[in-house]
């Protein structure tokens, strides 16, 4: 598969069902789970930007489009436990990428993958979507510190994605995540702070009760043990505030540990772990919740073992926010192998797993002035998802694949659990 086909492949895989196997975390980005997301993007727009590929270009700049029809068999477009129904959805997607160096030291990134999601038999689940990671970035130096302006959209309606949620197919998200980064790298140390503003809106208003705005400050200070591996101190502060009185406003501090080992260009390693604590202001008419706290590890491993093997593996624990509820404390795998085991053949089976408890400290007041008429929220549930996925170079230019996905869901709660199967053929054009 040719780079930026495979860059456009996980494009559609990041907004669409395959998303799936992505899903590390419990809602909306905040604290901790903010930074682990913008540390996968600029891994994804760093190779973006030193792939060679495009469809245009004039000097310095370059842009690259690649365009993709897909069409899949949904069994259960609602993720229900009873009472499944199934369409054909048709899914023309549009992948961009542009990049221009403005001088040798700061570079102008755009990426933006969009599309719409065409149900047949049940056209008001049809939605257009923007794949996580679409923005404008931009790279630039003052003296040796390296800042990033970034401004990420995503508008993305696949219920299946998020473990939280059962028993709807119209749950969906848009989000804009603004803000400002700056990294200084001296000899020895290296420094990171950064903040972000995110807007969170339910594409549906069954969900509008999750509609907020956060703001997040993280820093990191890192010590290069070598120039292989760096440890160090990292902690984060975010602030959400929920636009309705469902959900309680809240506070999330974290703080702890990381390392990162990189041995060389075909290994990649990063371990983080420490505390995290969801404070709440308890100003849900509805909801009362006491204070979360817990530990928090992750492991991430990219491996190219060979030219036509590689795998990528993320696991860990973390808390963060809820749907329905304010908080879900969750354990999560995300595995994924690409094989070129032929010529012009790949191969790409993934997995993902997450057990989490939501509603944790959380109750109902059934009956409004009486402190002994209270309900538990807390659900226990398991959700896990795999698939299959085998592409074929049919050409230097066109790429045709299959995929099969598999999401199942099981809940201590009735009529929160259920099966769903997905079946798809893709066809993508990839101008050289």
């Amino acid at each position: 598969m040719q780079p930026g086909c495979r860059l456009l492949w996980l494009g559609i895989c990041s907004s669409m069902p395959l998303s799936a196997f992505l899903a590390t975390s419990a809602r909306g980005q905040v604290g901790l789970a903010d930074v682990m997301a913008n540390d996968s993007i600029d891994k994804a727009r760093t190779a973006q930007a030193q792939s060679s590929d495009y469809t245009f270009k004039s000097g310095d700049f370059r842009m690259l489009l690649t365009p993709a029809l897909s069409a899949q068999w949904n069994d259960n477009i609602n993720a229900t436990e009873t009472d499944r129904e199934s369409d054909f959805i048709i899914l023309p997607t549009l992948g961009i990428v542009m990049t221009y160096p403005l001088t040798d030291r700061n570079l102008l990134q755009i990426n933006v993958t969009t599309g719409y999601s065409e149900y047949i038999e049940h056209p008001h689940l049809s939605s257009w979507y923007l794949g996580t990671g679409s923005g404008l970035s931009f790279d630039f130096y003052i003296k040796d510190i390296l800042f990033n302006v970034h401004d990420q959209v995503s508008y993305i309606q696949n219920s299946s994605a998020n473990p939280q949620v059962a028993g709807t197919g119209t749950y969906g998200t848009f989000e804009n995540t603004a803000g400002l980064s700056g990294n200084w790298s001296l000899k020895y140390v290296d420094l990171t702070l950064g903040y972000d503003h995110q807007n969170t809106l339910a594409t549906t208003a069954g969900f509008d009760q999750t509609d907020n705005s956060s703001d997040t400050g993280y820093a990191r200070v890192g010590y290069k043990m070598n120039s292989k591996l760096i440890t160090g101190l990292e902690g984060t502060v975010a602030e959400t505030t929920y636009d309705q009185n469902t959900l309680n406003n809240n506070t999330s501090y974290s703080a702890g540990l990381y390392g990162t080992w990189n041995p060389d260009a075909y290994f990649q390693a990063a371990l983080r772990g420490g505390y995290a604590l969801e404070q709440f202001q308890q100003t849900s008419s509805q909801i009362q919740t006491s204070n979360l706290g817990s530990w928090y590890v992750d492991l991430d491993i990219t491996h190219q073992i060979v030219k036509s093997l590689s795998y990528s593996i993320d696991a860990g624990h973390n808390i963060g926010l809820g749907i329905q509820s304010d908080a879900t404390e969750y354990t999560y795998v995300n595995a994924n192998v690409t094989w070129n085991f032929i010529r012009n053949f790949s191969l790409q089976p993934v997995f993902s797993f997450q057990h989490g408890t939501s509603g944790l400290g959380s109750t109902i007041n059934l009956t409004p002035g009486n402190p002994n008429n209270l309900l538990s929220q807390e659900e226990i549930f398991n959700w896990y998802s795999t698939g299959l996925s085998l592409s074929y170079n049919v050409t230097r230019r066109f790429t045709v694949g299959c995929s099969y996905q598999f999401t199942g869901r099981t809940s201590s709660l009735p009529n929160r659990g259920y099966t769903q199967n997905i079946i798809g053929i893709q066809l993508t054009y990839h101008p050289i």
